[in-house]
């Protein structure tokens, strides 16, 4: 469900009260909550120079969910912003669910009232069966992250400790920071159901003491309510997070278990299209035309357009294009026949080479051909003149 360069940073503000006599707070380097894909757009996206709002080399990107988070922010002020960030408040509900809380997978509730827990439960159990033969772990478990978690001073003391255990003192307390950090979250619109809190998805490998799990915050699932994309939205990012599971199987993407996340185009694009194959199978999801139609949407909405950056994991339009290349295959896949995860794996590198060619409609111009397609007319170019050779003899 990301590099750790930052462009067009606002300036940072003084901290209020005792941080203003000079403290700094410093988070542990080694979050990797902070290097998930999600939380570096986030921060790109709203801390990002208005002037320059998109990559200046994208002449016609843009991204719905960078737009949909700087209208977050428009009724916050720049302090509470800037402490709001380098107070890391954006990771710390993912950090106390999966550090501090104790494990009760079957009191989990997806959504701010549980409205999608129903959904994400019967999507994993399917997904779980589809790939069952890959090999895929057998015990991922479902997580999610509320912002209210924050609100109870026994859930948010302990982490903070994690994030800032060796920059507290007598003049600036632990308890002095928790108290500064609820009184910011009382001034967010919708306080702790502010949806920056847990606008984030990820999944984890296992780590020490930890089990695999896919985690959602809230904030996710506010974002594809208010664009009218909760229909299919919960599935498709389930199922996408899911698909970085396959990868971890795969050994393509173990930056979590690792703690330094490795942010990758190719990575996002293929669990994109891992997730469409799997909804649009008619042994899998078997969504119906309409609602992979929405789950095109769905894959459009989180592209960036940080086009010449590190950290860039596809366009609107090229996350788009790799679900409706998935999906297309899975349409032409013979009855009670689902293609193994190598074989799926080796399709998309294929068609990835072309990505960088698409138009907006997933095509690929004539000017614009892949070296795969040059190797197979060769090929074929080769076999063609070795036949008349032989009829000449």
């Amino acid at each position: 469900m990301s590099t750790s360069n930052f462009y067009f940073l606002v300036t940072l503000l003084t901290f209020a009260s005792k941080i203003t006599l000079g403290r700094k707070l410093r988070p542990d380097n080694n979050n990797f909550v902070a290097n998930t894909e999600i939380a570096k757009q986030l921060q790109y996206a709203v801390r990002v120079d208005t002037q320059h709002q998109d990559d200046p080399t994208s002449t016609h990107c843009s991204s719905p969910s960078a737009q949909w988070l700087r209208r977050q922010i428009e009724d916050v002020s720049e302090d509470d912003l800037s402490n709001f960030f380098d107070w890391q408040l954006h990771i710390l509900p993912f950090l106390y669910k999966l550090h501090v809380a104790k494990r009760q997978y079957e009191q989990e509730y997806f959504g701010l009232n549980g409205e999608y827990t129903d959904e994400i439960i019967q999507i994993h159990h399917k997904a779980q069966e589809f790939w069952s033969d890959s090999g895929v772990n057998d015990e991922i478990y479902l997580l999610s992250a509320h912002g209210n978690d924050l609100a109870d001073i026994n859930n948010l003391i302990p982490s903070l400790e994690l994030l800032f255990h060796a920059s507290y003192n007598e003049n600036y307390t632990i308890y002095d920071h928790a108290s500064d950090i609820q009184q910011l979250i009382s001034r967010l619109p919708g306080q702790y159901s502010f949806p920056l809190l847990t606008f984030n998805a990820f999944a984890t490998d296992e780590m020490k003491d930890q089990d695999s799990s896919i985690i959602i915050g809230d904030g996710h699932f506010q974002f594809q309510n208010e664009l009218g994309m909760d229909g299919e939205g919960p599935e498709f990012s389930h199922t996408h997070e899911f698909s970085h599971h396959l990868q971890f199987l795969l050994g393509i993407s173990s930056g979590i278990k690792s703690g330094v996340t490795k942010v990758a185009k190719e990575r996002e694009l293929m669990a994109d299209a891992f997730s469409a194959y799997f909804l649009a199978h008619d042994e899998g999801a078997a969504l119906s035309a309409h609602e992979i139609s929405n789950v095109h949407e769905v894959a459009f909405s989180v592209g960036d357009c940080r086009i010449s950056h590190e950290g860039h994991h596809g366009t609107p339009f090229q996350r788009r294009c790799a679900t409706l290349w998935a999906a297309s295959l899975a349409d032409n896949s013979e009855e009670g026949i689902r293609m193994g995860l190598l074989e799926l794996k080796r399709r998309f590198d294929g068609w990835y080479e072309t990505v960088d060619g698409l138009d907006d409609s997933c095509h690929l111009p004539s000017a614009a051909t892949p070296r795969a397609y040059y190797r197979t007319v060769s090929f074929r170019s080769v076999v063609i003149l070795v036949g008349l050779y032989n009829m000449l003899l």
